[in-house]
């Protein structure tokens, strides 16, 4: 297959990516010339067709494209599917926010469009540039999401941090890339793979090399000890964005991360499994503890964030047969934390609002907002027969199949944790003594629409999660990704 071929191929397969580098544009042009109504209904077009084209063009056989950079087949569409709804998700709840907040910033419509050309560049990746390349379209994207409102100082801060804390954390990244490419002569991930020897022989920088790559990655999911950026950060973003970067950035991340560790079969060395084991425990026991000691609703659900990262670092852990479990616990967590942080946003009139002593009657106020609010918090918990409970009950199953009970045992009572600060804002709600709490209580009819779709998608995968486990299943197979003699789905 000559040059121009391979060059037609690969731009035909990459045509839902470039469909929404299009969108993106559009969205520039639309904002210079004043056409501002147009721009959330140009985005929700763009990211709908965009999945569509993922998933017809698509190819459950693993598939690359511009000499082995992307990888377009395998579990890619579903992975640019996901990705694409939770941006699509998350605009149920931005315009009115920002509206409410008299804030309508409309650049933030193709920010969001950038930033999940650069997530799907991450976890489509199957080289090591792309990774980079996708992290820091995603990153940039995100540290204006978190400084965007440019006259408060709580958001100055929270993209401050994010901007010089993440920069570090790139930079460690880049090093680790360096190294391996120094060691193994190549950043291709399938030519990698083949190359165990030369990291065997060269152990030393080999894991110097994989130590520095996964401080990138753990800083970009909130996990121990690179997590404390987190509720800061979260705290002075916008509310739906802010749920938006605990969502599909870190989707992004973990697909990305499983996906190197698969490739260069990084569980068969003990030293990295020791490191990956030990950051998931701290992190969930970390996460939970300090969650339940928040009195603001956004920086417990960001350390409940944290949190999460720890369970889904186990499902990476249990290596090949795990990685269902990781993409369908993520797909999960992004439909109930997007649910959370979107109700949080709907409540909100400014930053004191999160505070949760302004939260106390609400559910004699408004006893439907409060009640829906509540089954984001029960499925966040893990309780059944929520799509929260399959989620963990995915991880923890994987973990225990493969023999690391006792960090199981751990996430299970760490969940307990989680379930008392969850339930602790409901109680807050329903029973708190002040019956007038001052939170907007008048709520659009897009982000009512957007609350129902999402708690009608929790019951439902609750009940039937292989709905979503079987496809994710079969691709990941198909893929190469899981032994055929093994499976998650129950």
């Amino acid at each position: 297959m000559d040059f121009l071929t391979q060059l037609s191929h690969s731009t035909t397969q990459a045509t839902p990516l470039l469909l929404l580098l299009a969108t993106g544009l559009i969205l520039m042009l639309l904002d210079v010339f004043k056409v501002k109504a147009a721009l959330p209904w140009v985005t929700a077009t763009g990211l709908i067709i965009s999945s569509v084209l993922a998933y017809t063009m698509g190819s459950p056989e693993s598939d690359v494209i511009f000499s082995g950079m992307i990888e377009s087949g395998g579990i890619a569409p579903t992975v640019h599917i996901l990705l694409c709804l939770s941006g699509l998700l998350t605009l149920f709840f931005l315009t009115d926010y920002l509206n409410r907040q008299e804030k309508p910033i409309y650049d933030i419509y193709a920010l969001l469009i950038f930033a999940i050309i650069g997530m799907i560049l991450m976890a489509n990746a199957n080289d090591l540039i792309i990774t980079f390349i996708g992290l820091e379209t995603m990153s940039i994207c995100l540290y204006i999401f978190a400084a965007v409102f440019k006259k408060d100082a709580r958001s100055n801060e929270s993209g401050l941090k994010y901007f010089l804390l993440g920069s570090f954390a790139s930079a460690f990244l880049l090093f680790g890339i360096s190294l391996i490419y120094g060691i193994g002569a190549s950043t291709n991930l399938n030519e990698l793979s083949v190359n165990g020897a030369l990291f065997q022989s060269n152990e030393l920088i080999f894991y110097t090399a994989v130590g520095l790559i996964l401080i990138g990655f753990l800083f970009k999911i909130s996990a121990f000890p690179f997590h404390n950026w987190t509720p800061d950060v979260y705290e002075g973003t916008p509310t739906p964005l802010a749920g938006f970067m605990a969502t599909g950035s870190k989707m992004a991340a973990f697909i990305a991360l499983g996906v190197i560790i698969q490739k260069l079969d990084l569980i068969q060395y003990d030293k990295i499994v020791t490191i990956l084991a030990v950051s998931s425990l701290f992190t969930m026991v970390y996460g939970n503890i300090v969650a339940a000691q928040q009195n603001n609703v956004k920086r417990m659900l960001a350390y409940s964030s944290i949190a999460h990262s720890g369970y889904v670092m186990l499902g990476l852990l249990a290596g090949a047969i795990g990685f269902t479990a990781v993409i369908f616990y993520m797909f999960i967590y992004t439909l109930m934390n997007l649910g959370a942080f979107g109700m949080v946003g709907m409540a909100e009139r400014e930053y004191e609002d999160t505070s949760m002593e302004n939260w106390r009657g609400l559910g004699l106020k408004a006893p439907y907002f409060a009640g829906i609010l509540s089954i984001f918090l029960f499925s966040l918990a893990g309780i059944p027969p929520l799509a929260g409970f399959m989620a963990k009950y995915q991880i923890f199953i994987t973990a225990i199949r493969e023999n690391m009970v006792f960090l199981a045992v751990v996430g299970i009572l760490a969940s307990v944790i989680g379930a008392y600060y969850y339930i602790r804002l409901i109680v807050i709600m329903f029973f708190g003594k002040d019956e007038q709490p001052n939170l907007n209580t008048v709520y659009n009819g897009v982000p009512i629409a957007g609350t129902v779709i999402l708690v009608l998608l929790i019951l439902l995968l609750g009940v039937f999660p292989n709905l979503v486990l079987d496809p994710i299943d079969t691709v990941t197979r198909m893929a190469g990704s899981i032994p055929k003699n093994l499976s998650v789905v129950p």
